[in-house]
């Protein structure tokens, strides 16, 4: 029999406390929400997109929702090691789900560009965050897309006006604590890019201790005519946590699209990135790194959907898994009927450091257009032992060569992030998992420290 949300009340029970919402807009999105969640299956073996990834046991557990109250004795200092200090930006900070203003930058914006946080600007303008909320969400059966719909506490928006260039990047930055027990928090952003609007966007997903916590994310992007939005997402939370986040994305004509996605951290996470090429001439890039160690379950999902003609995308994931990790990759493209002159391509490659570690890809190809240039591939390897013997035939030891290897290995796509300082971040934490015996932290500072 499929399991449904009646069948496990126990996971609901706390959550339903969060529902109460003044707001008719966000009331009734939500009460839709939970309509939907309470008729989709809990995700397991048996279902098509969740083949790879084991949950069992997971839906038993109750996570108990965030209150401001948990913020009680946060200070600046602990927050401002996340903000990438050398980088000039607008920032919003959001602890357990709850936007934090006094630890935020949003003042100064220009003229007509909006950072606010969800719960103001519905109040603010509700009738502009009706016509988006939610018209970019994934179709059919998503359960963790329901769940967040449901029981969302807060989240970001960013409208881009017509014609602006914003040059300061954007950072929407997530952060969990705890004390012992899995805190829930789940943040819903809309992101609005304006015709011939262009702009830089960062998320973050962080932990500020070592409690577990549960993440349910939805961001949902709108690229207007001829706009461009570079859009870099990084997922390190501590490795008692669970991450389940999706990017939903509608990319209109001559509109260019690139999301990054890093995920080093949880110890399940799950990143889904749905893009929709509506218009003509429209383009979308997807990077991806993920790298796991020790039992980390790092589950990758993309579908782009080709609907118009003259349009391209490409995609890059890359897994570097090591110990006893687990990378899975499952990616899509699907080209409709009407889409002549589709170029699309995906790539993905993992690289294996350990006997027990388990790579997973599956990339798929749905093409109804006759007119089409389309590739997909996967690889699954070690490193490569001819340039290890290079190396160490040059004085170079054994480990530092398998160090050197890795990183240029997962080089191509963190330089696909064009802030310095989230690069330099990103160095430091690889360094930190899989730079053993590389000179001094100093030395490595020196060689990749680079400036926005």
């Amino acid at each position: 029999m499929t399991q449904t949300v009646s069948e496990t009340p126990a996971f609901y029970q706390q959550l339903s406390m969060v529902t109460h919402e003044p707001s008719s807009i966000i009331r009734d999105f939500r009460q839709k929400s939970f309509k939907k969640l309470q008729s989709s299956p809990f995700p397991t073996l048996k279902h098509e997109e969740w083949n790879y990834t084991d949950l069992s046991g997971f839906e038993k557990q109750l996570p108990v929702p965030s209150v401001m109250s948990d913020l009680e004795g946060l200070t600046p200092e602990a927050v401002y090691p996340y903000t990438f200090n050398q980088m000039k930006s607008h920032f919003m900070v959001f602890v357990n789900g709850h936007f934090v203003p006094h630890f935020s930058n949003i003042k100064d914006l220009p003229i007509d560009m909006c950072v606010e946080n969800l719960q103001s600007a519905i109040k603010r303008k509700p009738d502009e965050i009706k016509k988006y909320l939610g018209k970019a969400d994934k179709q059919g059966n998503d359960f963790f897309s329901y769940l967040n719909g449901a029981f969302f506490t807060d989240g970001s928006v960013v409208h881009i006006p017509d014609n602006y260039r914003c040059e300061t990047p954007i950072h929407l930055m997530f952060l969990t604590m705890g004390n012992g027990e899995l805190r829930f928090s789940a943040p819903r952003n809309l992101i609005i890019m304006g015709r011939n609007s262009s702009a830089t966007l960062v998320e973050t997903y962080d932990s500020l201790d070592d409690q577990p916590a549960l993440t349910n994310s939805v961001t949902e992007v709108f690229n207007g005519e001829n706009s461009s939005l570079r859009h870099h997402v990084l997922q390190l939370q501590n490795e008692k946590s669970h991450y389940f986040g999706s990017t939903n994305i509608s990319i209109s004509s001559n509109s260019r699209y690139q999301n990054t996605w890093i995920s080093l951290g949880s110890k399940i996470s799950r990143n889904d990135v749905d893009a929709t090429l509506t218009g003509t001439g429209s383009d979308c890039q997807l990077f991806g790194l993920y790298a796991g160690r020790h039992e980390q379950l790092m589950d990758n999902r993309t579908v782009i959907s080709h609907l118009s003609p003259h349009a391209t995308s490409n995609q890059l994931y890359k897994g570097i898994l090591d110990d006893k990790s687990r990378g899975v990759f499952n990616g899509k493209i699907l080209v409709s009927q009407d889409a002549q002159k589709t170029e699309a391509h995906q790539l993905n490659r993992n690289l294996i450091l350990s006997d027990k570690a388990h790579a997973d890809s599956k990339p798929q190809l749905k093409i109804f257009a006759d007119d089409v240039k389309c590739s997909h591939g996967a690889t699954v390897g070690q490193l490569d032992k001819t340039a290890m013997f290079y190396l160490q035939s040059r004085g170079v030891s054994k480990e530092i060569a398998r160090s050197m290897l890795t990183f240029a290995f997962a080089n191509d796509v963190v330089d696909s992030i064009i802030l310095g300082s989230v690069r330099f971040f990103l160095y430091k934490r690889l360094y930190n998992r899989f730079g053993r015996d590389w000179g001094s932290a100093e030395d490595f500072e020196s060689l990749h420290k680079q400036e926005d």
